[in-house]
């Protein structure tokens, strides 16, 4: 069963990364005060899977703390630096999209994030793939 549930959600992370044109996608889910990555794709290291942080002011912990989805890409330069996340300096991202995840729809359970090793820009149409995915993924939180 968990084989299953990993290679379906490996599909979908894949699929994410071909529509995005995203390097990396993870999703790292809520224990206790810490979260963890659960599912990557993409990574080039095995830090990501021992990486526990505790939901910060980074791009991660914002998306976690206000459920809404936070950016970081050409256009939206800003509060986020990707020093700031532990998850891009590790994995050296340069771009994201952090989607919270809720289990059974109350508070955010987890982060679906996907990232760019290049310099880009997410399109509207990115965002809304990356925040569907995020919606059929919140089964396996």
């Amino acid at each position: 069963m968990h084989d299953e549930v990993s290679s379906a959600v490996q599909e979908m992370m894949s699929g994410l990364c071909q529509n995005t044109a995203g390097d990396f996608c993870g999703m790292a889910c809520v224990s206790g005060p810490m979260l963890r990555w659960k599912y990557t794709f993409g990574a080039t290291n095995e830090r990501v899977k021992r990486m526990a942080m505790r939901p910060g002011q980074d791009l991660v912990g914002t998306a976690l703390r206000t459920g809404r989805t936070v950016m970081l890409d050409e256009q939206s330069r800003g509060e986020f630096t990707p020093e700031r996340c532990p998850l891009m300096l590790a994995e050296r991202l340069v771009c994201a999209v952090a989607v919270p995840m809720f289990r059974e729809g109350l508070l955010p359970g987890g982060v679906l994030l996907v990232g760019s090793r290049t310099p880009c820009t997410f399109s509207p149409e990115m965002v809304m793939q990356t925040e569907q995915a995020a919606r059929q993924m919140e089964q396996y939180l």
